[in-house]
């Protein structure tokens, strides 16, 4: 099946009970069988037409929830979907089962995906079932949106634009390069066809506010996602024995291949020193040509360098490590460094695709990622027992819909404007 959204109409007649011909059971058959848990999530959906209806009205009114128009727009294509004040929603019973700890791809249909919204897979640690909580009707609920594509690009000259803001095309020209932030809202440096001289070095800085991220692409064609609270400074054109680069927060690279100049990434964990902020680079990537991940926020217990392809040298508090592809450095404030192997690249970059990805997170990380996204402060009441999370979600959904998801019997969240208060 060439496109999984193809599913959708045989969903729809077999939760209506409708018959389908031979070829519609063989496709049917064929995705159940692709994914697990998919039987149990169709059964349950045929199960509870009162909370499908409830959950798509509720949809409707979530804001930052992309797919809505299409689904909705489907629906009413179909005569699903009414334009009319729904009935009083009942209230939605809590699931009795354990979901499974795989991933469950139920977002294959947009009726599925529109009940569930964003959330693929969740599930507990230390919890013998998942039971999400009933939660009671507000007709004014506190909320918090999303983080999106925001950011400060400060030139050499002191300049700051608001990339938020700003039209697609040329932005600046710095020296003989030029800069523009492209059609899909990223930034890209393009060196001029002209030759000018050398001359002391100009730098720009890329930074990103808590619930903020961007993209560029530097002026060797190299690729940087920058996370949320997050900063780059780097030069505008690349005249040196090397490639040199400055990076606070957290940063995924697709380095251009140039075997001449070698690419260094200079980590610092407290701002850059040149702004007053820090005191020198607590570690340095040096890499030919490849793809890693690096984590330095202040607020970690360690410093992180994870490879996904090619090879990097990472160095720190005058250690050094050489990465193989899924191996990871680890750097804590003692200067100890470490090295971990067979790390799952994909929960490391899920941020850069448009997720949450824990696997045992303890709830201060899962906690920590959540406010930089939200741009929120986190207050902890009480004693909350140890607590351990697995799980996928997608990153642009709002807030109370992953606090739903993560919600268990010993731990509890509450929003005071942009305050989360945890309890047991």
């Amino acid at each position: 099946m060439k496109d999984l959204t193809d599913i959708d109409p045989i969903v729809r007649k077999y939760l209506s009970e409708e018959a389908l011909s031979p070829e519609e059971d063989t496709a049917l058959h064929r995705w159940i069988n692709e994914g697990e848990g998919r039987t149990e999530m169709l059964e349950d959906l045929k199960n509870n037409t009162g909370r499908t209806r409830t959950d798509l009205t509720k949809m409707e009114n979530i804001p930052n929830i992309r797919p809505w128009d299409k689904f909705k727009t489907r629906l009413q294509s179909e005569g699903i979907w009414l334009d009319q004040q729904p009935a009083p929603a009942p209230e939605i019973p809590p699931f009795r089962r354990r979901l499974p700890i795989r991933s469950i791809w139920w977002a294959a249909a947009s009726v599925i995906i529109a009940i569930f919204g964003s959330i693929l897979f969740f599930t507990q640690h230390r919890t013998p079932t998942l039971t999400p909580p009933v939660v009671a009707e507000d007709p004014h609920p506190a909320d918090i949106a999303p983080g999106g594509n925001r950011a400060i690009l400060t030139l050499a000259d002191g300049r700051r634009i608001n990339l938020d803001s700003s039209a697609n095309g040329q932005l600046a020209q710095q020296g003989n390069t030029r800069i523009s932030k492209t059609a899909d809202g990223q930034l890209a440096y393009h060196k001029s066809s002209t030759e000018e001289k050398p001359t002391s070095p100009a730098y720009n800085i890329l930074s990103t506010p808590r619930a903020g991220q961007f993209t560029l692409t530097l002026p060797d064609g190299t690729k940087v996602w920058l996370n949320n609270a997050s900063a780059l400074r780097y030069p505008v054109a690349f005249t040196g024995a090397t490639r040199e680069v400055e990076l606070t927060g957290e940063g995924y690279f697709d380095v251009t291949k140039d075997a001449t100049h070698p690419f260094l990434v200079r980590i610092y964990r407290g701002g850059f020193v040149h702004e007053g902020s820090g005191s020198g680079p607590e570690s340095t990537v040096e890499v030919l040509g490849t793809s890693f991940n690096i984590m330095a926020y202040p607020d970690e217990t360690t410093q992180q360098a994870t490879l996904i392809e090619g090879s990097i040298r990472y160095s720190g508090a005058g250690k050094s490590a050489l990465l193989k592809p899924a191996e990871q450095s680890l750097l804590d404030a003692q200067g100890n460094l470490a090295t971990r192997k067979k790390v799952d690249v994909a929960e490391v970059t899920a941020w850069k695709e448009g997720y949450f990805h824990f696997d045992h997170a303890s709830l201060e990380t899962t906690m920590r990622q959540l406010a930089r996204w939200y741009d929120i402060t986190v207050e902890y009441r009480g004693t909350v027992p140890p607590q351990e999370f697995m799980g996928k979600i997608e990153r642009n959904i709002p807030l109370s819909a992953i606090l739903r998801a993560l919600e268990g019997e010993h731990v509890h969240f509450k929003l005071e404007g942009k305050k989360l208060v945890v309890t047991p």
